[in-house]
């Protein structure tokens, strides 16, 4: 049997592609309209590696989000630039405003509201643990609407069968399996690493987090604050992931059951091309090919 890889990859969908990162790399494999593959990889340390105080347990989950989403913004720019979905790739300045605007999007609509329409049904201050919990319910079923809703759309069944692509490629590296078609459409379409695994890991530990806020009664505060634990929140939720994926007791098997469930609204199974895209993705972020325009047989 292969030996199992220690050096795990992650990764994520990109239009018409897959980006893969690595501790030292990442990498981003786009179908040309062409038809040929374009590969490219950029030689960048993750913080975890320049750091050490970005590998404290909490602060390392927040780390990691915050490096995994200025890359996958990069290789989202870059792939619509080469799949022909925009005239050039956007500058620096525009990728981290084009987050900052998505971040405060996220924080309304799934931290302050579901704060604010739970409080016009339960008591905060009586009743934290309820009040929280309906928030989480809430915050989930804005979620679950939301990528049930755009799911819908062509485009974007498309790029949830990418999503199934990466993880299937991921898959069979961390296996030590050759990356051929055929071994990595043998591998199953979730992760327990998976970015949706971790939103909604999120949502579970924000009910805890936020319920051992003092003087909820105060609205501004209890909103507020909500923003103010995020890291935190984010933090528990990667501890969660990290210990979830790499055990098999029952209460990490039920935890990947649950990250598993919502990954069936992101994640399509894929075409064999889309496979090949992966496996360039994959080749590249871990060292084992330069990048390259990769020609279809």
């Amino acid at each position: 049997m292969a030996p199992m890889k220690t050096n795990a990859l992650g990764g994520s969908a990109a239009l018409e592609g897959v980006m893969m990162k690595s501790p030292e790399a990442w990498a981003l494999a786009v179908r040309l309209p062409s038809g040929t593959i374009h590969v490219e990889r950029h030689d960048e340390l993750a913080l975890s590696r320049r750091y050490a105080w970005a590998r404290w347990p909490l602060v390392r989950g927040v780390v990691a989000l915050y490096d995994s989403m200025a890359v996958s913004y990069q290789a989202m720019s870059r792939s619509a630039a080469l799949a022909g979905e925009e005239e050039e790739q956007m500058s620096k300045g525009a990728l981290y405003g084009t987050m900052a605007v998505s971040l405060l999007i996220g924080v309304a609509m799934f931290i302050v509201l579901p704060g604010f329409l739970s409080g016009l049904v339960i008591n905060a201050a009586a009743h934290p643990v309820l009040y929280n919990l309906l928030a989480g319910l809430i915050k989930a079923a804005i979620l679950v609407g939301y990528l049930v809703f755009i799911g819908r759309l062509p485009d974007i069944q498309r790029f949830f069968m990418y999503h199934g692509a990466e993880h299937k490629a991921i898959a069979a590296y961390e296996k030590g399996l050759p990356l051929t078609v055929e071994n990595v459409r043998a591998q199953p379409a979730f992760h327990p690493r998976c970015g949706t695994t971790f939103i909604a890991f999120v949502i579970l530990a924000s009910v805890v987090v936020y319920s051992l806020i003092p003087h909820q009664e105060v609205l501004l505060w209890r909103l507020g604050a909500r923003v103010l634990f995020l890291p935190l929140v984010a933090g528990v939720a990667f501890e969660l992931l990290r210990w979830s994926a790499s055990h098999t007791d029952p209460v990490s098997n039920l935890l990947r059951a649950i990250g598993f469930r919502f990954q069936m609204l992101t994640v399509k199974e894929p075409t064999d091309d889309m496979i090949e895209v992966a496996i360039e993705s994959t080749k590249a972020a871990s060292g084992q090919i330069a990048e390259k325009p990769v020609a279809v047989a």
